[in-house]
């Protein structure tokens, strides 16, 4: 098969598709659906196609939550050939990419997530493209197959001038999905896993224990203290870690409005930590041996669920428990750690959701994605990425300067946050050194 044969096999593959959604009768009302959430659903063709893509490859339909490839699949005889597409355009995957060289028949890709070249085939000619040149930015989703990378679509193109704002794509990219950033990559997925284990040791020599409890109000000082002992190896006094683990008075479940941030703003979100959110609740920073480190709201109202003896009590109960299970962020691991702590979890979780499931059809049904692969905890991921640590370093050189000249330190506590804008502790900052 020659290569222009081959790109029309593979677009004759990907319209058969894109019909399947409009015209399947169980899935074209989830798409208009999908459309209507988006205010597309008067929208022109082109701008359908353009949502059908990413619907084709991010929804997952049916009690057993399928794919549409795989409902296609299901639904339509296909040859081989259409077979090994289909295969290989199940191992898509969306990333920001910076345009190194534009070729005649594709370009040249560095993935920003995963830090790694990428030469992609175009399916569609290249003065499709005009106006695309190397030093741009493109939200570009790509495929393999047979030892080669095609463009699927892009999707948005942003020029050099907006790097910073790339960057904080990428970086959100990584927190919503981490796995895009080692997937395709062995070589960060080792120093990832290097990373796990080497921090796994310092947490428990920090913490003296895997899973820390306290509130969002103290929550960020014990970071802080973990993340200064892995970079600078000052170890936390004893007294520092006590006087900043507290408890809430009341558990209960409730929707915190400050984790609503968005692409443009998470960074510094992130930056003001738990600390700077208006309500008060609990907290569970949690080191995972396999997956590293995890900050969860409303953990422990989670265990004590599975604690007091009516859990009927506790504000919220059944919403905090279906928030754990939906939360894509909360990987398997962490509800296995549930079912190891409570002898009671999979009985009360069954009477609470009115289900019958047994632990592994629990996870299978919630939690399939990490059930399948490894995932790592987006913060250990970010402590690997060159990006965020740029990021970082842009934020971080921005709020010193803001800050820096003419900042009274006089009253500032030693444990309080350094005023400039470090995020680092006074004395672990710019407190003079004696």
């Amino acid at each position: 098969m020659s290569v222009i044969e081959k790109l029309a096999v593979i677009s004759d593959t990907i319209t058969k598709l894109m019909n399947f959604v409009i015209n399947d009768e169980n899935i074209k009302p989830d798409f208009e659906e999908y459309l209507a959430t988006l205010s597309a659903r008067n929208a022109d063709r082109a701008r359908i196609q353009a949502l059908i893509i990413p619907y084709i490859f991010e929804r997952r339909l049916t009690k057993d939550r399928k794919t549409i490839l795989q409902l296609f699949l299901e639904k339509n005889e296909t040859t081989d050939t259409e077979k090994e597409i289909l295969n290989a355009l199940s191992m898509s995957f969306s990333s920001v990419f910076e345009i190194r060289r534009v070729l005649s028949n594709g370009f040249e890709l560095y993935n920003l997530v995963n830090e790694k070249m990428y030469k992609v085939l175009s399916l569609v000619k290249m003065n499709n493209f005009r106006g695309i040149t190397p030093g741009q930015y493109a939200l570009c989703r790509i495929f393999p197959m047979k030892d080669e990378f095609y463009l699927l679509e892009i999707s948005n193109v942003l020029s050099s001038i907006n790097k910073e704002d790339v960057y904080k794509y990428a970086i959100a990219k990584i927190i919503e999905k981490p796995e895009d950033a080692y997937e395709q990559n062995p070589k960060k997925q080792e120093q990832i896993e290097k990373l796990v284990e080497d921090f796994g040791k310092k947490f428990l020599e920090c913490f003296q224990k895997d899973e820390v409890i306290t509130t969002n109000i103290y929550a960020d000082n014990l970071i802080n203290m973990f993340n200064v002992y892995c970079d600078e190896g000052i170890m936390p006094e004893k007294q520092d870690i006590e006087d900043n683990i507290k408890y809430v008075e009341n558990n209960r479940y409730y929707t915190v409005q400050d984790f609503k941030n968005s692409y443009s703003d998470f960074m510094e979100k992130s930056l003001e930590g738990f600390s700077s959110h208006s309500e008060i609740y609990d907290i569970g920073i949690i080191y995972d041996k396999e997956l590293g480190l995890f900050v969860l709201p409303f953990y422990q109202t989670l265990c004590k669920i599975y604690e007091v003896e009516d859990y009927k009590t506790i504000q919220g109960y059944k919403d905090c428990i279906k928030s754990f299970f939906e939360n894509d962020k909360v990987p398997a691991n962490i509800i296995k750690r549930l079912a190891q702590k409570y002898a009671n979890f999979i009985e009360r979780t069954n009477k609470i959701l009115e289900t019958s499931y047994t632990l592994e059809e629990l996870l299978n049904y919630y939690k399939s994605d990490s059930v399948e692969k490894k995932i790592f905890s987006s913060a250990s991921v970010l402590y690997a990425s060159k990006i965020f640590e740029q990021m970082m370093n842009v934020v971080n050189t921005k709020e010193t300067n803001k800050t820096k000249e003419g900042v009274d330190y006089s009253h500032v506590g030693r444990n309080d946050k350094c005023p400039c804008g470090s995020g680092k502790k006074y004395k672990n900052c710019c407190m003079p050194k004696e």
